[in-house]
């Protein structure tokens, strides 16, 4: 095996989706990929989104500035044939559903990793990159912990797959973007949507899943891990994914403890003059938190819950 001096240089390509709002979500995830990168590792990074603000643009083209390791490119989307599509889950948007459109918009592209917002990355991208996807495997994800579920395979059936199907999370995805721009992926997943839209529970996850059914290749979880007890003893997270509600950095739930990792990727990024607003509101959270779940509002004091409305 090479040893890391002799690594063929790289550049890896990133796709995130974002609205305007999570501009600072997606800086701390830069940070973090660009802080533990492996030597000749370079990254272009593509954000699709339908709005950014200037300030924010210029607060992201920063990194350029700042790193000659990465470049930048804003895809503007346009979010009105996404508009009548579901959003059954309260913390998601519309925005989720423009990954679909990667393989059209990096047409000059063969690959790229599509990444949620709520991660972050602990060790070098060089293995996800150089996933060995195939044109039966166009693309790579981690199975769904969902799988294990009670009922499941009766959701997937309602879906129009197979019972034994394996299912995965959508939120981190190594794309074959040439053999998925043959197959018409982005087409397929439009149709599929419309065509299961009172079904489908985890919008655009659902919809991959179907679409590709039984050609996503399986990863292993430390390379998008949701749940990090359930890693193998001595496994170390690649990326760790804050994908339920009240693990997100953001979340000023009095439980949460993963913002101390969010903060100390904020503090290296063009947002760090919000570092001590983010610490603020967490610890006012602690005290005091408003929230809605499953369309019900609550109020917590001090972790006890004292107030519920529907």
């Amino acid at each position: 095996m090479e040893s890391n001096t002799t690594l063929s240089p790289i550049e890896i390509s990133l796709s995130f989706v974002i609205s305007d709002n999570y501009s600072q979500h997606l800086a701390v995830v830069l940070a973090s990929v660009l802080k533990n990168a492996g030597p000749n590792e370079t990254f272009v990074f593509h954000v699709l989104a339908s709005y950014i603000s200037e300030e924010n643009q210029l607060r992201l083209r920063q990194f350029e500035q700042d790193d000659p390791r990465c470049r930048i490119v804003f895809h503007q989307v346009d979010k009105t044939a996404f508009e009548k599509f579901p959003l059954p889950i309260e913390h998601v948007s519309v925005e989720m559903y423009y990954r679909y459109l990667l393989p059209e918009l990096l047409a000059d592209e063969s690959r790229t990793i599509y990444s949620d917002v709520d991660v972050l990355v602990y060790q070098s991208l060089r293995e996800l990159w150089e996933t060995p996807l195939t044109e039966e495997m166009p693309l790579a994800a981690v199975q769904d912990v969902k799988e294990h579920d009670e009922g499941f395979c009766a959701y997937k059936v309602s879906l129009g797959m197979k019972p034994d199907a394996k299912y995965f999370y959508s939120g981190l995805l190594v794309m074959d973007l040439a053999q998925l721009r043959k197959e018409k992926f982005a087409e397929r997943c439009m149709e599929n949507t419309n065509r299961y839209i009172e079904i489908i529970s985890w919008p655009d996850q659902d919809v991959i899943n179907l679409t590709m059914e039984g050609r996503i290749l399986e990863l292993p979880l430390r390379l998008n891990c949701t749940v990090p007890k359930l890693l193998p003893k001595g496994e170390q997270m690649t990326i760790e994914h804050f994908a339920s509600f009240s693990s997100k950095p953001w979340c000023c739930l009095w439980k949460n403890t993963t913002w101390p990792k969010y903060l100390k990727y904020l503090r290296m990024t063009p947002y760090r003059d919000k570092a001590w607003a983010f610490v603020w509101s967490h610890i006012k959270g602690f005290f005091y938190f408003r929230y809605t779940k499953k369309g019900v509002d609550r109020i917590l004091i001090c972790g006890l819950r004292v107030w519920r409305q529907k």
